[in-house]
């Protein structure tokens, strides 16, 4: 009870983030890995929002979503799309004007009236990292920290969703070929990277803050390909790859010459073994663990 006045007034108590239900939000990248899986769960919560992606994205099936066209490399799309937001995450693909666009999104940002810029960067960024890709995240990341905007950062370490892109050569060859085999990494679910970016969109306590998010413990591919093959109750062999050789598949799939040079490039760095620390930011953020590889591939299990 508060008293205004001499008058005693009634205060109902609700939790923190009911606050900002009502904020407009808006979901930048929203048809990527984590951009979609932050969309079905403001949907599961009820968390009014927008959906921004480019006009002819795939992905915008959705039922219930307020999409919004919007496109990186135009600030006047950007500030349209913005409009009425005071909190943004910002995901996008690997691509060589990454940060041009992030410099468009900030000046958007502030011509829109967004106070918040919610960030999906990497693990270990580093100006001098031996991957562009992370390179980049480390000067993106800079420019959004002096942007004079509030930021949260993001920095998860690989997801254990990238074992679906080895699904057919599973199902064909009973196969998995990585530049990864014996280094090991403290991979993550998506869905764990997700849930933090919708307590820094929807909740207090979140500015300015620095979160790297990985999974409960550091595990090798080869780890990786033998707990996939004992869930799905397949015989699975890993066959280590060059980075040439990761670059090749990936040319030969119909990825651009620029992106299968910086993916195996990043997939290379990683197989140096340094992404092998657990961190407790998932915990700390959501109040409980995150979800192990042994969770994730057992739930999955029959995509395979």
């Amino acid at each position: 009870m508060i008293t205004i006045k001499g008058r005693a007034i009634f205060a109902i108590s609700c939790p923190r983030s009911l606050f900002f239900y009502a904020t407009k939000i808006l979901v930048a990248g929203a048809t990527g890995n984590t951009g979609s899986e932050i969309v079905k769960q403001l949907l599961e919560k009820g968390i009014e929002f927008k959906a921004m992606s480019r006009k002819k994205s795939k992905g915008r099936t959705i039922a219930g979503v307020n999409w919004v066209d919007g496109d990186f490399a135009d600030i006047g799309s950007l500030v349209s799309a913005f409009a009425g937001v005071k909190r943004i995450y910002i995901a996008m693909p690997a691509h060589p004007d990454n940060e041009a666009w992030i410099n468009n999104a900030i000046i958007a940002s502030k011509k829109a009236g967004v106070k918040h810029i919610i960030k999906l960067s990497g693990m270990g960024v580093s100006l001098d990292a031996g991957s562009e890709i992370i390179r980049v995240h480390a000067r993106t990341d800079a420019m959004i920290m002096q942007s004079g905007l509030v930021y949260t950062l993001l920095r998860p370490n690989s997801f254990y969703q990238n074992i679906f892109a080895s699904i057919p050569t599973i199902k064909k060859q009973g196969a998995v070929y990585s530049v990864m085999s014996d280094s090991k990494l403290s991979f993550i679910d998506i869905r764990d990277v997700a849930a933090v970016a919708v307590k820094a969109l929807s909740e207090t306590g979140h500015d300015n803050k620095t979160y790297n998010l990985t999974g409960p413990e550091a595990l090798s591919y080869f780890n990786i390909v033998k707990k996939t093959g004992f869930f799905t109750g397949k015989d699975i062999a890993l066959y280590p790859i060059s980075k040439n050789e990761t670059k090749s598949a990936m040319l030969k799939a119909g990825v651009s010459e620029w992106r299968a040079d910086k993916l195996s490039e990043i997939l290379a760095w990683f197989a140096k073994g340094k992404y092998d620390a657990v961190t407790s930011d998932v915990e700390s953020v959501l109040g409980r663990l995150p979800y192990s590889f042994n969770q994730f591939i057992n739930e999955y299990k029959e995509r395979f």
